[in-house]
């Protein structure tokens, strides 16, 4: 099974930012976390293997998470929460959904449950944040605000046989103010209502809800096998945004449409080439 043709944006948290620390530590120390490079296949593996039809429940997942090792520092934890997540999705799905047809998608049993799901683990795992924060999954592209939480410096590319990742990490903090001068920029530009600020603005009140020592990642995820050596090489969204932000900042609005604009094509394009294939 391929990896999902997706991109993600993630929060590792310090162990120490979780009600059981000790929990992930051990599970840090005992090697099992699967590399995000992996993990999207296993995971759809895990869910395909445990849903059947009719659904009667909201199945069950071991507690799994990605982990960034940082020696003799407290381990970095990116929680799965598979569970929670599809119920909460399931919920989701049913409130945007005409009645009928949330009734042909999910049984009242299996709303039902996820409602109790979702009731019973809703901030168990987390001090302070929702259990379920700290991974947004993006289908065939990457969100443009995605790309003012890292900057062009926090690049990280492997091309390699068999072997090919395109990511971005960054301190949280870091992150939290790279958004907050692009949504400031951008409303200034457009005004408090515009889309792409009120986007911005979305992205970093979840950011907010973590740790300060926390890691942000934006991961190319299954987009980087869509995508060949020279691209990936050439692969400059990052650069692109902060170019169209610093010319805003510099009360050069034309200038940074025209990345702007560059930027919205190449997704475009990136996004119905791939539905057509």
């Amino acid at each position: 099974m391929h990896a999902p043709n997706a991109s993600y944006l993630r929060v590792y948290e310090p162990a120490a930012a979780f009600a059981d620390a000790g929990y992930w530590r051990a599970y840090a120390a005992s090697g099992r976390a699967v590399d995000p490079l992996e993990g999207p296949r296993v995971r759809r593996e895990a869910l395909y293997e445990r849903i059947g039809w009719p659904w009667r429940g909201v199945p069950s997942f071991g507690r799994e998470a990605y982990i960034v090792d940082r020696g003799e520092g407290d381990p970095l934890v990116c929680p799965w929460n598979l569970r929670y997540r599809i119920a909460s999705a399931a919920l989701e799905v049913r409130r945007l959904t005409p009645e009928a047809v949330a009734e042909a998608l999910f049984p009242p049993e299996f709303l039902s449950s996820a409602a109790e799901v979702v009731a019973l683990d809703d901030g168990a795992d987390r001090h302070e944040a929702p259990a379920d924060a700290h991974e947004h999954v993006a289908s065939w592209s990457v969100p443009l605000r995605w790309f003012a939480c890292v900057r062009p410096e926090d690049r990280e590319l492997v091309i390699q046989p068999g072997l090919s990742l395109l990511r971005y990490r960054t301190p949280i903090a870091k992150s939290r103010t790279g958004l907050a001068v692009a949504r400031n920029l951008v409303r200034a530009e457009f005004g408090e209502g515009a889309e792409l600020a009120e986007a911005l603005t979305e992205t970093g009140r979840w950011l907010d809800g973590f740790h300060r020592d926390s890691v942000v990642e934006l991961d190319y995820g299954g987009l980087v096998s869509r995508l060949g050596p020279e691209e990936l090489r050439e692969e400059d969204s990052v650069d692109l945004t902060w170019q169209a932000l610093d010319h805003l900042g510099a009360s050069e609005p034309e200038e940074a449409q025209e990345c702007y604009a560059r930027l919205v094509d190449r997704w475009r394009d990136r996004r119905l080439a791939e539905r057509l294939n």
